[in-house]
């Protein structure tokens, strides 16, 4: 049975993942209009297909900043 200190920490857990994930929502996520790597145009199918992620690079620069080991 949990005793009152752990009911406290429960319930302090659940009020701190609720905020942060409001706080990611919040956040407005980096889009450009150009490909930080070659500076060619992203295309606007590429920044909509990315909602509510970042894009910063072209199809090509992506793909290969993530094989280099980058992530996003």
């Amino acid at each position: 049975m949990a005793d009152i200190a752990d009911i406290a920490n429960d319930r302090m857990q659940q009020e701190l993942d609720h905020r942060l994930a409001q706080y990611r929502q919040a956040q407005p996520c980096p889009v450009s209009e150009e490909c930080e790597e070659c500076g060619d145009p992203i295309p606007f199918e590429r920044v909509q297909a990315l909602a509510k992620m970042p894009c910063l690079r072209c199809v090509e620069c992506q793909g290969f900043h993530e094989r280099r080991g980058g992530g996003r």
